[in-house]
């Protein structure tokens, strides 16, 4: 009772902030991402209808946008128009020929990232305001973190302040250790949430922000998200921080920041001796062969059964390649194949497509731009492989939790490179 009461505070304060303070719009990115911490809770105005937190806070910045016709500092991405305009042509046909609740649902929470980019794109995103919207990032991530440690260390106790029904049970032998559900959040693909904060935490430190200086303070941030990252026992999240720590080691430009390498090797070291001195490293070692298609039944009881949507998506998308609409498929567990199975191959080819071009320009920009645009750019060079990396091996998209931190990811890096491209020091490098 406690938390929906203070569910609904939070709605109200958010709304009644974006709609009316003179920073409206710029705090709503910042509102939608406290909003992570929310997890599954939703709100039922109209029967049948839920909406998440993160939605209304959205719309409201939507209206607030509309409205006051407030500036537009970067133009839409033509990618995601086109996107925009698939999923509402589909929309309407099903509508027309098959409606049911699941199509809304589908629709609704996935045209939240043509609504994100709008909201994005209204917001000047300078120096300044993206690392206000980065402090909130790291506050959000952390505070997932925490109470994710706290449900593995104090169950009954969150299981009391939370409300929830179940409380996860002790599981641990040679295979299986304690996975920590993020019962609080919904289910343990709250993890999915944290990788991000690694690269966000360096990009902060190399601008110098105050307190990324106490090293005690940024270590332990560090070491929370990593075991709460742990703990969750979800191999893509795995998976994403050792593909950034190896980018840190072989791709970060030292001279950016001295020592940061020692520091991610001390690190990389100190969490690898903690998985091996547990009964999760086949389940480790599991994510990569996953990769290959070499599914280890000991410890990837899922494996087997994603590699049957794998085989099933595919099939139905060489059979109908217009896709079958809204809400046909089920879940599928990798965003490109549920875009591709529902709404055709062309959609899926674009969704993709929009992302990997980003990153290869951003890449390029990185490796051949001047010295003081490198963090932002790497930082937004690793926001983008989370964002392909999730998208290709995990369902998010159909969730508005899982799917919103994606779409902020994702209009953040195409913020600031647009941003770049406003200074006209983008053009000047990619022209030389």
């Amino acid at each position: 009772m406690i938390i929906n009461l203070l569910l609904v505070g939070f709605i109200l304060i958010g709304v009644k902030n974006i709609l009316f303070d003179k920073n409206g719009i710029k705090n709503s990115i910042r509102w939608i991402i406290i909003g992570f911490v929310i997890g599954y809770r939703t709100i039922e105005p109209v029967n049948g209808l839920k909406l998440h937190p993160i939605e209304i806070l959205a719309y409201a910045a939507c209206i607030r946008i509309v409205l006051f016709n407030s500036k537009k500092y970067y133009k839409m991405p033509l990618n995601i128009i086109i996107i925009g305009l698939l999923f509402i042509t589909y929309f309407l046909l099903d509508i027309m020929t098959r409606y049911s609740w699941i199509i809304l649902l589908e629709f609704k929470n996935s045209i939240l990232l043509c609504v994100i980019f709008f909201i994005a794109i209204h917001i000047n995103h300078d120096k300044n305001n993206l690392k206000s919207i980065l402090k909130y990032y790291v506050i959000s991530l952390t505070t997932i973190s925490i109470l994710g440690v706290m449900e593995y260390l104090f169950p009954s106790f969150m299981k009391i302040i939370f409300g929830y029904v179940n409380i996860q049970p002790n599981v641990s032998n040679e295979l299986l250790f304690n996975r920590v559900a993020f019962l609080f959040w919904g289910s343990h693909l709250a993890a999915n949430l944290i990788p991000p904060i690694f690269p966000i935490l360096l990009y902060l430190r190399s601008e110098n922000l105050k307190w990324t200086y106490n090293k005690v303070l940024l270590t332990i941030i560090i070491f929370l998200n990593l075991f709460a990252i742990y703990l969750s026992g979800n191999r893509i999240s795995w998976l994403i921080i050792t593909i950034y720590f190896l980018l840190v080691l072989f791709t970060y430009s030292g001279r950016m920041l001295p020592y940061m390498k020692t520091y991610a090797i001390a690190i990389v070291i100190g969490f690898v001796l903690y998985i091996y001195s547990q009964p999760v490293e086949g389940r480790y070692i599991s994510t990569f062969r996953a990769l290959i298609g070499n599914i280890d039944q000991k410890y990837d009881s899922s494996g087997a059964a994603r590699m049957q949507y794998v085989k099933a998506s595919l099939k139905s998308i060489k059979i109908h390649p217009m896709g079958t609409g809204w809400g046909s498929q089920g879940w599928l567990h990798s965003d490109i194949l549920q875009i591709g199975a529902s709404l055709g191959i062309i959609t899926a080819i674009i969704f993709i497509i929009s992302q990997i071009t980003l990153l290869l320009n951003t890449y390029r920009l990185m490796i051949r731009g001047p010295a003081f645009l490198y963090n932002g750019l790497f930082l937004c060079f690793s926001l983008l492989i989370y964002c392909l990396i999730s998208f290709l091996f995990n369902g998010n998209i159909l969730k508005v939790q899982t799917g919103a931190p994606l779409y902020i990811a994702w209009a953040i890096s195409y913020t600031y490179y647009a941003h770049l491209s406003y200074m006209e020091i983008r053009n000047y490098i990619l022209s030389d």
